[in-house]
């Protein structure tokens, strides 16, 4: 798209402004990281691998249901009995007492049933 000559003039004036023209690049930077603050900080993680599928929970609602949990609410991701559930594959000790089964986990078997390990991916700043 071609500027007209007036408009030509008013960019070069614009840019002769030292501090607007680097005010304007400092602007569109912000903004563009703006863009991605959900991936930045938030309170659900960006990716959970739970009993091997891969999930989304940045981009899609997944009630705590889905990962053995007994309510069908917006799941809260940073309680302990939910990282246990999707860190051990929904084990139901988890509901009763989550460090035990998260101290269990890495072994390969809690109380005789095999874990099938999942992890969470979280943004830089767990809001």
């Amino acid at each position: 798209m071609a500027l007209s000559p007036l408009n030509q003039r008013r960019w070069r004036n614009f840019c002769a402004n030292r501090r607007a023209y680097w005010s304007l690049w400092l602007f569109l930077l912000l903004y563009g990281v703006s863009m991605f603050a959900e991936f930045l900080a938030n309170d659900v993680p960006i990716m959970v691998n739970y009993r091997g599928s891969y999930q989304f929970p940045i981009f899609r609602f997944y009630p705590e249901t889905a990962y053995g949990g007994e309510f069908r609410t917006q799941t809260d991701y940073r309680t302990d009995e939910v990282r246990c559930l999707i860190e051990t594959g929904g084990i139901e000790l988890c509901l009763d007492d989550p460090e035990d089964a998260m101290a269990q986990a890495p072994s390969g078997s809690i109380d005789g049933e095999t874990v099938v390990p999942g992890w969470m991916l979280w943004p830089p700043i767990p809001y």
